[in-house]
């Protein structure tokens, strides 16, 4: 009779789970559809190998600034960035593949997936003229591969505190390094529409450094389902991307700049190691030169602004000078 009891409870907790399950999947699809209808996307779609990608042209002129961003970054968030470069050139900023209105492509990209993705997707959107390469973060590991890979039209770089092909080898020693725990739950949750629940992504971009006009967007962008996996896979590729044998590689004397945050919250240890690492990337080019964001923390986009839109507004300068 018990055994009788203890089987009908495990049914009907099962049922429970199903019911649950069902009904938060419907939650989440009829809530993120209402999201995407609130907040379409701000530029075009363009197919690439079948898969949609999301870019924004703003301004006019050339050279054409490429915006990438940092790690789960999407374009969104460099709305005032990308509206104050369009007062004097072109700019395009663009979502990787499962980020912002871009769609996922299902499996883990490594920066050489990353670069001949943006090439094609440029080639797809017409920008075929010179290019000034701005990368944040993650981002400067992934236009230093587009550079290696398509270095024809490339005319000038800036790197805005970049990330390093080493960061991960050199660092790991003095830390545990992050953990992907969270994201392997969030994973799981966020199809049923228990990540949305949880207000954890809501939290998050309220408490970060983006205007407040937009966190309403990057909270709709960041609730869709299949984000919480295209950033797990995005981390676990980008710590690939990081951990190489080799430096990057040089740029011969293409303009570049290196935007370093002044400030930090790490051992001097690893500090020295960082600041060893930002002067490497110096060095990439024999025209390159360090700026220091001397009030900025890693996003100086937010910090200070006008350092990184007025060393975008020198290098566009310097390549329509050596144009003509």
């Amino acid at each position: 009779m018990l055994l009788r009891s203890f089987k009908w409870l495990f049914i009907g907790f099962g049922a429970l789970l199903i019911i649950a399950a069902v009904g938060g999947r419907i939650y989440q699809v009829m809530s993120e559809k209402a999201d995407m209808a609130r907040f379409p996307p701000p530029g075009e779609l363009v197919n690439v190998d079948g898969h949609l990608m999301h870019i924004q042209c703003l301004g006019e002129g050339s050279p054409t600034v490429i915006i990438e961003q940092g790690l789960q970054g999407v374009s969104s968030a460099w709305e005032d960035i990308t509206k104050q470069i369009s007062t004097f050139t072109r700019v395009c900023a663009y979502d990787r593949v499962g980020l912002g209105h871009s769609e996922p492509i299902g499996h883990q990209t490594r920066s050489t997936e990353v670069a001949n993705i943006l090439h094609k997707l440029l080639e797809g959107a017409g920008i075929d003229d010179e290019l000034v390469l701005v990368g944040w973060s993650a981002g400067g590991v992934y236009i230093r591969e587009y550079h290696r890979l398509y270095p024809k039209n490339t005319r000038a770089m800036l790197l805005v505190d970049s990330s390093h092909e080493q960061q991960q080898t050199r660092l790991r020693p003095l830390s545990e390094g992050g953990s992907t725990a969270t994201l392997e739950i969030a994973r799981y949750l966020a199809p049923i529409g228990l990540l949305r629940l949880s207000g954890l992504v809501r939290q998050q971009i309220e408490n970060s450094p983006v205007p407040d006009d937009l966190k309403p967007r990057l909270i709709a962008l960041y609730h869709q389902s299949h984000v919480a996996q295209t950033v797990l896979n995005e981390s676990e590729s980008f710590t690939q991307d990081t951990q190489s044998d080799s430096p990057p590689a040089p740029v011969g004397d293409l303009p570049l700049i290196v935007l370093t945050r002044g400030t930090n919250v790490e051992t001097e240890e690893e500090q020295a190691i960082r600041d060893q690492m930002q002067r490497e990337l110096v060095e990439l080019s024999t025209n390159g030169k360090q700026i220091m964001a001397a009030d900025s923390g890693h996003g100086i986009q937010y910090d200070q602004p006008e350092l990184l839109i007025g060393s975008v507004k020198e290098l566009v300068e310097q390549v329509r000078k050596t144009g003509n």
